[in-house]
């Protein structure tokens, strides 16, 4: 496999290329730790939801599963193999040298606000949980 980083006299490598191959490579490093949180997070839940006796609080227990799962199985999966997929992409420029090829980067603008919209949902569901958890667990002191 090429090297993005590689410094030889066949490659000329933009400096735009490579913040670009960082940035991707950056989040599919997260992409990898929100698929180990959500194992974690499932695992909370199924020990904590017995606590749960109240509909309302039930109704967010299987909120959060729902999420969880969708998240896990499909939602991150999916944005796994975007992001690899765009990383064969920068391969293809570097061994056809040609980094001349627009498409690639109008697809990582468009890869990265996809990604961000959905760290911030991330987010936003991560709070959610945990205030969730730890308001039951304070309760049952």
């Amino acid at each position: 496999m090429i090297s993005v980083t590689s410094v030889t006299k066949n490659y000329i490598i933009q400096p735009t290329l490579i913040r670009k191959h960082k940035k991707t490579l950056m989040w599919l490093s997260s992409v990898m730790l929100w698929k180990s949180e959500l194992i974690f997070f499932q695992k909370e839940l199924d020990e904590n939801a017995p606590q749960f006796t109240k509909t309302t609080d039930k109704k967010k227990v299987d909120h959060f599963q729902n999420l969880f799962t969708y998240y896990s199985g499909e939602v991150i999966d999916n944005l796994r193999s975007k992001l690899r997929q765009h990383e064969s992409r920068v391969a293809m420029i570097l061994k056809a040298k040609d980094e001349v090829r627009t498409q690639y980067f109008y697809e990582h603008d468009s890869l990265m606000d996809e990604l961000e919209t959905f760290a911030k949902s991330y987010r936003e569901l991560k709070e959610d949980f945990i205030k969730f958890i730890v308001k039951k667990n304070n309760e049952a002191q």
